[in-house]
């Protein structure tokens, strides 16, 4: 009891911090925070926390798709018992006695996963989720992702290296300026992006996608609703317009500023816009 007690506290404090809007450096997994919005895991959320696994069991999923029925049991010589945290933890009653199939891989990775996440830790997450909603009421959090939360109580996590962002926006010249005048806008654009701190890169990645962090494994990732790129719309020039983003479309427009410190500044009051909502 006293354990729990202290993630309660530690849930509390989180409200707090939420309450009176205030960041704190902290970085959870993906599905803490969403236990603590109510939302359902999936399978999926386990690349947020255990990156090699995540991989073990996808790469299962896939063999499951092309083997015969006797090379997957040959290779995957499993029950629907696993261990966790030293003890080993059945997956459905009477788990010891199921084996591992094709027709039930999904189950098994689903259960696993959710085993691994909430069920052997559950009195703790449960106890952190009882002290958040002491303090924050759950419908106010009815419209919330976990990206949101992430970035309300942290600013975001992880580091969003200059050189990802390089990787994943592009530019389309819809006015159709020159070649010279498109090549300045772009080295004004990457410097500006190179001297942003980690939190300004966040702020961006959350202006273009709604989103602060990258997908895990964003580079060999197979769905493509989970890749990111985002694509820089040089619109007309416009002393008193802002940047906008369509965060359907991943799809930051910008109008064709005569300075870089223009560029610069309008960017970053559009960026700044998000802690007032206005994004």
């Amino acid at each position: 009891k006293q354990r729990v007690d202290g993630f309660r506290a530690c849930g509390r404090f989180l409200g707090l911090a939420l309450w009176f809007k205030q960041t704190l450096p902290i970085k959870l997994c993906r599905h803490v925070w969403k236990y603590l919005l109510g939302r359902r895991l999936c399978w999926a959320d386990l690349a947020f926390y255990n990156s090699d696994l995540y991989e073990g069991l996808r790469a299962m999923l896939n063999d499951a798709k092309w083997m015969t029925e006797e090379e997957f049991v040959e290779v995957y010589p499993c029950t629907f018992e696993v261990e966790v945290n030293g003890r080993m933890r059945e997956l459905r009653p009477g788990g010891s006695q199921i084996p591992l199939t094709k027709l039930n891989v999904e189950e098994y990775i689903q259960g696993y996963s959710e085993q691994l996440m909430v069920h052997s830790v559950v009195e703790e997450l449960a106890g952190l989720k009882q002290g958040f909603t002491d303090i924050i009421p759950p419908h106010v959090l009815a419209g919330l992702t976990a990206e949101d939360l992430t970035l309300l109580l942290s600013g975001g996590c992880g580091d969003i290296p200059f050189e990802k962002l390089c990787s994943i926006i592009t530019f389309v010249n819809s006015i159709g300026c020159s070649q010279k005048r498109l090549e300045q806008f772009k080295r004004w654009f990457w410097k500006i992006v190179k001297d942003m701190t980690q939190t300004e890169r966040q702020q961006l990645l959350y202006f273009a996608t709604g989103s602060s962090t990258l997908p895990p494994l964003d580079h060999n990732t197979e769905r493509s609703r989970d890749r990111i790129s985002i694509t820089v719309d040089i619109q007309h020039d416009s002393r008193n317009a802002l940047p906008m983003a369509s965060t359907c479309g991943q799809r930051i427009s910008i109008p064709l500023y005569r300075s870089f410190s223009m560029l610069k500044s309008k960017l970053s009051l559009a960026l700044q816009c998000l802690s007032y909502g206005l994004g």
